[in-house]
C-alpha cells in the first residue's frame, strides 16, 4: 500500500551548491507519513486524539541524486510491517522519472507519557493499522 505526495522545492530548501540540502529529506518524509495516513487510515490527529502517538525512533537516508530549487518531487510512502508497538515506513523521492533519495523511518506507538500503547487500550485503531501494516 502506497501513497504519492507531490512537493515542490523551494529556494530555502537548497544549499550553496542549488541542491536539496540532506536535513530537509525527513521533512519531506513527514509529509509523505501525514498524507499516507489521511489516504489509508485517518489524519494522524485523530490517532493523537486518541491517546496514541508515533514517534520516530530512526531514520535512514540515502542521497541517490540531485534535486534542485523548482524541481517537483513525488514522494512515495509505504507502510513496511508493524510489528507489536513497533512500525516502519519507506520513502522514495524522485523527480520526473529520476530516484534522488530513499529512505525509512521507524515508530514506537506510544502514549502521552511515551510509554508504549497497549494494543488492547486502542483495539479500534490498532486494527486499522494491522490492515494496513504487514507484518514482518
Amino acid at each position: 500500500m502506497e501513497s504519492l505526495s507531490q512537493i515542490p522545492v523551494r529556494y530555502a530548501e537548497t544549499d550553496r551548491m542549488g541542491v536539496i540540502h540532506h536535513s530537509h529529506y525527513p521533512v519531506y518524509f513527514e509529509q509523505g507519513r501525514t498524507d499516507f495516513f489521511i489516504e489509508h487510515l485517518r489524519p494522524y490527529a485523530e490517532f493523537e486524539a486518541q491517546g496514541v502517538q508515533a514517534p520516530v525512533l530512526s531514520y535512514q537516508v540515502e542521497i541517490l541524486g540531485r534535486a534542485t530549487y523548482g524541481d517537483l518531487l513525488k514522494v512515495s510512502t509505504r507502510a513496511d510491517w508493524m510489528k507489536g508497538v513497533r512500525l516502519q515506513m519507506s520513502y522514495r523521492i524522485r523527480v520526473e522519472e529520476r530516484e534522488v533519495a530513499a529512505g525509512s523511518s521507524l515508530h514506537a506507538l506510544v502514549d502521552s507519557t511515551m510509554k508504549p500503547v497497549n494494543p488492547r487500550k486502542f483495539p479500534e485503531l490498532y486494527q486499522e493499522l494491522l490492515k494496513v501494516f504487514p507484518r514482518p
